[in-house]
């Protein structure tokens, strides 16, 4: 099983293997949400215990009931280089699922990493950080059209730096820095470093942490030389010498070498990855994509070499939990996969680097850990000459987040097809999957359950029964209750009435469950054509709640809930007979409408499509690749189960004589119904990132007024009157919202800004550029006012262009000393702020404060000049120092 945190903004299908899932909860509306569902697809969140009498694996919260991985520590250190040289080095290294930003993050978006030299005195900067690796380039629904760049695992930036003649004392330094969850949630970090006097050769070995160890094993420990028989590593403790890994909190034990380490163009060789898990535990089989279920081996940079399919040394263990479901393929104990390689004649000698990652999972019989990932790197060398005897390079290892590692092994195709271990025939794509991982799309390859076999038929019995009791339990889903008590009101208000038509009532209830089942299996039929995937825009069979996943859907259900709270508590009425009683005793009796019946049950059932229950995950699951029968038949047998206990009332009326009677507990009842349903909104809200809870949270005050205008018309008015009032509703609620997310639009970034640096400011005053500093902060309505209107526009973007200047932003939200101190120097301890400083007399800058206009900005930056010695559009040079000194 799998419990996979994802970057929201870059969801994927999410498949079922032996998981069963539950999704998340909430609530929805009526007819029109319905149709939004039409054309919106689902997908499972996470996963629900079936518990153990079925012998299915469990999915516990493990470690995420304890303190997580730390977000983020940072170390410093540097080396001397001369008597008043040299290089400081700072090293971030982040949890499992932790990232942060760049230090070149651009403007707009989320903090960038600062990192600041603060003593002591007579030691500074020779030039700025540079990172060692590039960082993974990400996007964002809250910035829309701004690059995120991002740091996983670990990541060290370097720096010139210049000290006093033989100093060789502590140095200072303070980070700031946000760390972040692929799930969204972030801490930010400020942090006071001391770097002390490194020694080269440990500089040297931290350098090439990133990439591999130069370290060797004994010659008797290792498995034979390229070209030999191999025997493959299945058991005991690591040579010694060979380091070992293990993830935070994690309980399995990776081992890695590469066999030989020096070899000649044409020569072979092996890097083995040994998992060793803490008794009791297990780990999955291999596969060379994203799998679930599966040990994930990808291949990121291979170095020029040809390399073949992980291989295990014996085939793994086959087991099915369940009848109708895939069956698990998991290895028991140590386990060494064996990837082959192949130097081509034509590779050239030198040091070649391979770089990987693996994302994995461990698990026990009933129940599974938090899946982990992590990255590893190995060096082999590649001579004419590798000299006698056979030694392995050992693979170094270091953690890396589960989400992104799953996304690469998504996109990345590395096995060359013919590479095989020698004397070993490397099986045919597809019939290997169970040990080599070749992922086997289960909608291409399955046959359904049209033969008629017995196993096939008791299996469909069997998952047909397990609907029906799933769609009975999810009358108790949190999501429903509210919608359940309802119900319970309109049986009372039945009380008495002809049993046809509390059958027919209650039939039209039915149907209105039944309609929203039949909908999301035609989805799920759809869905299975590789026709219906691109036109639906999924990568594989819809699953149930996958709407969820994209914002309109669930901008649309808030609102819609939030609104029916509203009618709950009495602000206005829902105009359909028996929907909600009206604010009146006499109202609340009136009697349920076919109508009311009919999108009670409509509402219900899309009330309950983010929740799931016990044995619904495993219902689901079968449906993967199945026909359209069995798919339509399984769904409609949860929508019956749903509806069992409405139609049991109705087929036996005196059951409604253990009701109360009706009376004003009806009245209290509904609202209390209303408060469980703002508690439902509140639980939705919880799945907007930051950047969206703002205008969402605006958009809920816009529905509440539009519902309290229309409800200032009562139903007994006149039809025009409640026309102009449902009109007047609707254009305030939507107007309202659409200012709500017009105000917190971000816009495309115009102007190239810089984040605001003291080190890079200084730079480019010393090198006569022109530069303008905005002093922003995200909590000052008036700076932002000012970027939209005179900053980040078309035109202080071609003015920053034709002086060849350069916009720094310095965004003061987190109220940064570097950036106080600054304003200090400038006279002013508020925001917003301007400072140009001209390129042809740096030391005066031209300083604009408080409401600008788009006039003052451009007035500014010509007061200001180009740079000096710029080479300006049309090719000529300017000499903006020369010029302001003839001019005077």
């Amino acid at each position: 099983m799998v419990f996979r945190l994802r970057d929201p903004q870059i969801s994927k299908e999410t498949k079922m293997n032996v998981e069963v899932r539950r999704t998340l909860g909430g609530g929805t509306s009526v007819l029109g949400l319905i149709l939004l569902s039409l054309v919106m697809p689902m997908s499972a969140r996470a996963q629900i215990d079936l518990g153990s009498d079925f012998g299915f694996p469990s999915l516990t919260l493990g470690e995420l009931g304890d303190d997580l991985d730390q977000e983020a520590t940072f170390s410093a250190s540097y080396t001397a280089e001369g008597d008043t040289a040299g290089t400081l080095v700072v090293t971030a290294r982040m949890g499992s699922d932790w990232h942060i930003y760049s230090m070149t993050q651009p403007a707009g978006g989320p903090t960038p990493t600062r990192i600041r030299l603060t003593g002591p005195a007579g030691v500074a900067l020779d030039g700025a950080f540079v990172a060692d690796e590039p960082p993974k380039i990400a996007s964002s629904s809250a910035w829309p059209g701004l690059k995120i760049e991002e740091h996983y695992g670990e990541i060290r930036w370097r720096a010139p730096i210049r000290r006093p003649a033989g100093f060789t004392g502590e140095i200072e330094i303070s980070v700031v820095a946000l760390a972040c969850m692929t799930d969204g949630s972030c801490v930010p970090q400020n942090q006071k470093l001391t770097a002390a006097l490194a020694s080269d050769a440990s500089a040297v070995a931290d350098t090439a942490a990133d990439s591999a160890v130069a370290a060797t094993t004994p010659a008797e420990s290792t498995a034979a030389a390229a070209g030999a028989d191999v025997t493959l590593v299945t058991g005991g403790d690591p040579a010694d010498g060979e380091p070992t890994f293990r993830n935070a909190k994690s309980v399995v034990q990776w081992t890695g070498r590469l066999i030989p380490a020096k070899a000649r163009p044409g020569d072979s060789a092996i890097l083995q990855i040994t998992a060793k898990p803490d008794k009791g535990f297990h780990v999955y089989a291999a596969a060379i994509d994203d799998s679930e279920s599966r040990t994930n081996f990808v291949i990121t940079d291979k170095a020029g070499l040809r390399m073949g399919m992980p291989v295990p040394p014996s085939p793994p263990i086959v087991k099915e939990f369940l009848p109708g479901l895939p069956p698990i393929h998991y290895h028991e104990g140590e386990i060494t996969w064996s990837i082959p390689i192949e130097i081509s004649d034509a590779t050239a000698e030198g040091t070649k680097t391979i770089r990987g990652l693996l994302g994995y999972q461990a698990c026990t019989d009933t129940s599974c850990l938090q899946p982990k990932a992590l990255k590893f790197a190995v060096p082999i060398e590649v001579v004419k000459d590798p000299g006698e005897g056979t030694t392995a390079q050992v693979v170094r290892f270091l953690t890396a987040p589960f989400g992104p590692t799953m996304d690469t092994a998504a996109e990345t195709k590395w096995v060359d097809e013919g590479v095989e271990l020698p004397g070993q025939a490397q099986p045919a794509a597809g019939a290997g999957a169970a040990t080599t991982g070749v992922r086997s799309d289960p909608i291409a390859a399955s046959d359904g359950v049209s033969e008629g076999r017995v196993v096939a038929d008791l299996s469909l019995l069997v998952i047909l029964l397990m609907a029906v009791a799933g769609g009975l339990i999810l009358n108790l889903m949190p999501c429903v209750l509210p919608v359940v008590g309802l119900k319970i009101m309109s049986f009372v208000s039945q009380a008495g009435e002809d049993r046809r038509k509390v059958l027919a009532l209650n039939v039209a209830y039915t149907l209105g469950i039944l309609v929203v089942f039949w909908a999301l299996a035609a989805l799920a039929i759809v869905s299975t054509y590789s026709w219906g995937r691109e036109w639906l825009g999924v990568e594989g069979q819809m699953s149930w709640g996958q709407q969820f996943q994209y914002f309109g859907f669930r901008f649309s259900v808030i609102l819609v809930v939030f609104a029916l709270a509203l009618s709950f508590l009495g602000v206005w009425e829902i105009p359909l007979p028996g929907f909600v009683g009206g604010k009146s005793t006499q109202e609340l009796q009136k009697k349920e409408g076919f109508s009311g019946a009919f999108f009670k049950g409509i509402f219900t059932t899309v009330l309950a499509t983010p929740c799931s229950g016990p044995l619904l995950g495993a219902v689901f699951g079968f449906t993967l690749g199945k026909s359209a029968f069995v798919i339509f038949a399984i769904f409609s047998a949860i929508g019956l189960g749903m509806a069992l206990p409405y139609l049991l009332i109705a087929l036996f009326p005196p059951l409604i004589a253990f009701l109360p009677k009706p009376g004003e507990w009806m009245d209290v009842l509904k609202q209390l119904l209303g408060f469980l349903l703002l508690g439902t909104v509140v639980y939705l809200f919880t799945f907007f990132p930051d950047a969206d809870r703002v205008p969402v949270f605006m958009s809920l005050i816009g529905v509440w007024f539009g519902c309290w205008l229309v409800g200032l018309v009562p139903n007994w008015q006149t039809l025009s009157k409640r026309l102009t009032a449902w009109a007047s509703g609707i254009a305030a609620a939507a107007s309202i919202a659409y200012l709500a997310f017009w105000l917190s639009a971000t816009g495309p970034v115009v102007v190239a800004w810089e984040p605001y640096d003291v080190v890079r400011l200084n730079q480019l005053r010393s090198e006569g550029r022109t530069v303008l500093i905005d002093f922003t902060a995200k909590w000052c309505p008036t700076c932002q006012i000012n970027y939209r209107v005179a900053l980040n526009t078309e035109a202080t973007g071609d003015m920053v262009r034709e002086l060849g200047a350069v916009a720094m932003l310095a965004d003061w939200t987190d109220q940064g000393d570097d950036i106080h101190a600054k304003l200090q120097e400038l006279g002013s301890s508020s925001i917003p702020l301007l400072a140009i400083y001209p390129g042809n007399d740096p030391d005066n800058p031209i300083v604009l404060r408080d409401l600008v206009s788009q006039g003052d900005v451009l007035m500014a930056l010509r007061q200001a000049g180009p740079s000096v010695m710029f080479d300006s559009p049309d090719g000529r040079e300017t000499v903006a120092g020369l010029a302001a000194e003839t001019s005077r």
